[in-house]
């Protein structure tokens, strides 16, 4: 709460800040990529009916808002604030849900507290660029996360089940669930092997995520088809998105640096890998400056940073000292 309090209330937002109203929200939001993130809109809009309901007018308006969006309306940036900090405050939970999971990471208890501080304060920061769907998109991807270390060594299918229905709404929010799918491919191979069972639980996950992704744009058109072109996306040199890079760099290299065992850095290096499509998006047609786009990258490495690789039936690790070996004989 007091991290969403100051970046909605302590700074005013002055990038991408022209969708403080329902009629430039939609002027955005009902084109292009975004008219498939309907999940967050659809809770955006019901916060602020809910707001008219508690007395808030519409109309009502805020002199720095209207700088950048014209007749802005200080109920629909409540309605902002209110659903972020709404999930800021579950995506935290599970961060501390995770950390305390027993059996499954070896966090040290100075790294517990600072992550259970870093984590909503880096999503805090990311911020400056406002969206509906961003702040949701964590929650579910530590959800998930969450969800298959506790339960699938004990009720494997029903996990797996429950897992494919959250990516499915977790699409409706944002594609970027995806790197949910990327994650549950590697905790799959490698904590119960390569095998008929894994393969048919990663194949139900991804269809769950397929046809999500494709019935969203089978069925959601937009009969002017405009494009929002961003001129920043894609152009890595210019001084915004070199920052980004910058941000990038450091926040892979943090919970590498993290990592005191080679296994784990495997893990991180094969959630980056089967990742490569995310990624190549935000480097072709994202501005790296919008340094959200790394935060779900940044969650998964850090809790792949020090999960607890014991009981892992493949050791990625030791399977490429053997892959090595025999190629040198």
């Amino acid at each position: 709460m007091v991290v969403s309090k100051v970046v909605y209330y302590g700074f005013t937002p002055n990038y991408a800040a022209d969708i403080f109203s329902k009629k430039t929200f939609n002027e955005r939001f009902d084109h292009d990529v975004y008219k498939y993130r309907i999940l967050s809109k659809y809770l955006l809009f019901k916060v602020d009916e809910q707001l008219g309901k508690d007395g808030m007018p519409a109309w009502l308006g805020d002199q720095r808002l209207e700088v950048n969006t014209k007749y802005a309306s200080l109920r629909f940036y409540m309605a902002f604030y209110d659903l972020n900090a709404a999930f800021l405050i579950l995506t935290s939970i599970m961060t501390a849900l995770l950390l305390y999971l027993p059996g499954s990471f070896n966090f040290s208890t100075a790294e517990k507290n600072l992550i259970l501080f870093f984590v909503p304060v880096i999503i805090g920061l990311s911020e400056f660029t406002v969206c509906c769907y961003d702040v949701s998109s964590y929650f579910f991807q530590l959800l998930i996360l969450y969800i298959f270390l506790r339960w699938s060594s004990t009720r494997f299918w029903i996990t797996i089940t429950v897992i494919a229905i959250l990516i499915i709404l977790s699409t409706l929010n944002r594609e970027s669930s995806a790197l949910s799918v990327s994650m549950m491919t590697i905790l799959l191979c490698t904590r119960f092997g390569v095998n008929r069972r894994s393969i048919t639980a990663f194949a139900l996950i991804t269809v769950a995520y397929l046809l999500t992704y494709i019935a969203l744009r089978v069925f959601i058109k937009d009969p002017s088809h405009m494009r929002i072109i961003n001129l920043q996306a894609g152009q890595l040199l210019i001084d915004t998105n070199f920052i980004g890079l910058l941000f990038w760099g450091l926040f892979f290299y943090l919970p590498w640096s993290m990592s005191d065992r080679l296994e784990n850095r495997y893990l991180i290096l094969g959630f980056y890998v089967l990742s490569l499509p995310y990624i190549y998006t935000c480097l072709v047609a994202g501005v790296l400056w919008e340094i959200r786009l790394f935060v779900p990258l940044f969650l998964g490495a850090l809790f792949l940073s020090k999960l607890d690789t014991a009981s892992q039936v493949v050791q990625l690790s030791t399977l490429r000292l053997r892959l090595l070996r025999r190629e040198l004989k």
